[in-house]
């Protein structure tokens, strides 16, 4: 845990002394040690979010904005068809101010993955520029139809560990040739965050010990996020590939794989397995 060095020409010297505050695990708590405006409240975490919590070492991490829409199955061929259009837009006027990688899952969830470096990346309009240059009707039918998709839509922060995944080749969150995503969700209690991320530690050196051939990327929940949980993405050519890779490494890994396994399982409070396919036809990257 970190202790926050706290700049007092942004804080308010009131605020200081009704709160103490610490940084742990790439999120700001606080405890609230006298009645508090919650309106208050809010906007000084934001300034302290804004000034702590993308602090990064490009080495070490990568912050990354995650829109995720879980759309109505009656809408899917409708929603894709919007999502197409606002690429097909997007490319046709170059829009500077907007990219993204896409994500389905099959329970029918999309993810929209943008790389940021700081709080204020949330803050610009992405289709601001597009909705002056396109034409209004065409504009507002796109998000009519996402309106009609779903009864709700989350957006969160997530932190890509690099330390933590296995990557021997380099970190590459889009695998060309290989398309199909297992992504295993390891919920946590805040208490028992800091011995997950000891286990990870411990799986990523048996991997590189045994040169496994089964590579991840290793997330960390982050701000906005529903619960505390590590993320491991798993890349391959399909569900089969996967399958095969599984049961090659699960051999590989042998007692000592099942040990850490066991370990992990007993520290954990819930497991979210979701599996999907990276959507390069849904995803956009503006020309520079």
């Amino acid at each position: 845990m970190l202790e926050i060095e706290l700049n007092n020409s942004l804080l308010p010297k009131e605020f200081l002394s009704l709160v103490t505050i610490y940084y742990d695990n790439n999120k700001i708590n606080f405890i609230v040690m006298k009645t508090l405006n919650i309106p208050f409240l809010i906007l000084v975490l934001l300034l302290l979010l804004s000034n702590n919590i993308f602090s990064q070492d490009d080495n070490k991490s990568q912050v990354y904005w995650i829109h995720e829409d879980p759309v109505y199955p009656s809408m899917v061929v409708d929603y894709e068809e919007a999502v197409k259009d606002l690429v097909f837009s997007c490319k046709k006027f170059n829009i500077q101010e907007a990219n993204w990688l896409a994500l389905s899952t099959d329970d029918l969830r999309y993810f929209f993955v943008t790389a940021i470096e700081k709080m204020g990346d949330l803050d610009k309009s992405r289709f601001a520029n597009l909705k002056d240059k396109m034409d209004p009707d065409k504009f507002e039918k796109i998000f009519d139809t996402f309106d009609d998709s779903y009864d709700t839509h989350y957006d969160y922060i997530v932190h890509l560990d690099k330390e933590l995944s296995y990557m021997p080749d380099g970190i590459n969150i889009i695998k060309e040739g290989k398309p199909f995503r297992k992504l295993q969700y390891w919920y946590v209690t805040p208490q028992n965050f800091d011995k997950v991320i000891e286990i990870a530690k411990s799986f990523k050196a048996l991997y590189e010990r045994k040169n496994s051939k089964e590579h991840y990327t290793l997330y960390r929940s982050g701000f906005g996020a529903i619960g505390d949980y590590i993320m491991v993405a798993i890349a391959a050519k399909s569900p089969e590939d996967y399958e095969r890779v599984y049961r090659e490494n699960k051999e590989l890994l042998g007692e000592e794989g099942d040990k850490l396994y066991a370990e992990l399982i007993n520290t954990i409070i819930k497991v979210e397995i979701l599996e999907g396919y990276i959507r390069l036809d849904l995803s956009y990257f503006p020309e520079k």
